[in-house]
């Protein structure tokens, strides 16, 4: 009999026996859907379900809801939709937001898949109570702890460096950092921009009109005027950092709404973007590359002298007024 390898590297292994166990599940209830005749998606299972309770939601509530990105979101209710069992409307008071409903046709194959979905809840309950476990209550007090602090906090406090603990088999953060790709822009990417950025804007200031616009419209408002945005993609953690190239005019270029998730934050990733964006500048015919930001982002300000970027009083007389927030302007410059 073949020994499970995951068994000896025990809890360092989690995400991939979590992973294993999601993946075997979706492949039982696909195999309980085909059984039943219900032509359904497991993946799609939990959009209608949240469909049939709250009757209509927007993409961004959904996404919210079921603990999606918006762009897998938006891809499952394209999916649904070309099925003909959801409709996607905009909302009659704000036309930027999409909201989602049940059509006829779903409701009637929801009422269809209830009885379905009655006898495999009964049977997860089997099966997370079976040998005398709790597994779904303590899934649940597993996921309020990660809430409370993630695992890359946590492993903060436990990693040693391999030069003080030669013996220890402990993973290099390093990895971590190195584990990076860059992204240029597409629309599938463009909730990620604005999800980044609202995140640092709330934490600090309050979310101006400039930036709802920018942020909500980022195809129209910087690729169509000739500017540039790029993602930062982590391997384990997926896309965490966002910035862009706005086109000023007459060669002028800000570097603007840089941001990087709380969860990925101490894995160097926003100099590691600021680093990957300027390179990209070098290639455009730029004349000046400026920013703009507040005395209050120490930190950042910091990361951008660090990079090459010095006060300027001329960039913040010419373009400091943009944002209310703006108390401190800065151009690059290689020499």
């Amino acid at each position: 009999m073949n020994k499970d390898f995951l068994n000896e590297l025990g809890e360092l292994a989690l995400g991939s026996r979590l992973k294993r166990v999601s993946e075997r599940m979706m492949a039982d209830a696909a195999a309980v859907y085909q059984h039943f005749d219900m032509n359904i998606q497991p993946k799609w299972f939990t959009l209608l379900a949240l469909l049939d309770r709250k009757k209509q939601v927007s993409v961004v509530e959904a996404a919210n809801l079921l603990g999606l990105t918006q762009p897998a979101l938006s891809q499952f209710s394209r999916q649904l939709e070309s099925r003909k069992l959801i409709e996607i409307q905009l909302d009659t008071e704000d036309s930027r937001k999409r909201v989602l409903s049940l059509s006829t046709l779903g409701h009637q194959k929801v009422a269809e898949m209830r009885p379905v979905w009655a006898a495999v809840d009964k049977a997860a309950k089997d099966l997370c109570s079976e040998f005398e476990n709790h597994f779904y209550a303590s899934l649940q007090t597993f996921e309020k702890a990660l809430d409370k602090r993630s695992l890359l906090e946590r492993s903060k406090d436990h990693f040693e460096p391999l030069n003080t603990s030669p013996n220890t088999n402990i993973v290099d953060t390093t990895m971590l950092e190195n584990s990076l790709t860059f992204l240029d822009f597409e629309p599938d990417l463009a909730p990620f921009f604005e999800q980044i950025n609202s995140q640092w804007i709330k934490s600090m200031f309050v979310i101006e009109d400039v930036d709802k616009q920018v942020l909500g419209h980022p195809q129209e408002n910087i690729i169509d005027k000739g500017g540039k945005i790029w993602f930062a993609k982590h391997s384990q953690l997926g896309v965490v950092g966002a910035c862009a190239l706005l086109n000023k005019g007459d060669g002028a270029f800000e570097l603007t709404k840089m941001g990087v998730l709380e969860n990925a934050r101490g894995l160097k990733v926003g100099e590691k973007l600021l680093q990957h964006v300027i390179a990209q500048a070098k290639l455009l015919p730029i004349d000046c590359l400026f920013l703009l930001t507040n005395a209050k982002c120490e930190a950042a300000i910091h990361l951008y002298e660090k990079n090459g970027f010095t006060h300027d009083a001329l960039i913040m007389d010419k373009y400091g007024k943009s944002y209310q927030r703006c108390d401190v302007a800065m151009r690059w410059s290689d020499a």
